[in-house]
């Protein structure tokens, strides 16, 4: 299955993720694509920050 963009669904109206040294930052309900461009989210990163869930067990972000 291809991916196109990865959703934040927390509950905080704002996200900031920090992988190795890359920094993305995610509005509530927004999506940033997926891809290799300059202001997109890795696809490594993607799946890798789709697994993340908060402290009752919901999932933080979304693939679509």
């Amino acid at each position: 299955m291809k991916y196109t963009t990865i959703t934040y669904v927390g509950k905080n109206p704002g996200y900031t993720v920090r992988i190795q040294a890359k920094t993305y930052e995610f509005e509530w309900n927004k999506s940033l694509a997926i891809g290799r461009k300059n202001d997109e989210v890795h696809f490594d990163h993607a799946k890798r920050i789709s697994k993340w869930r908060d402290k009752r067990g919901k999932r933080i972000f979304i693939l679509e």
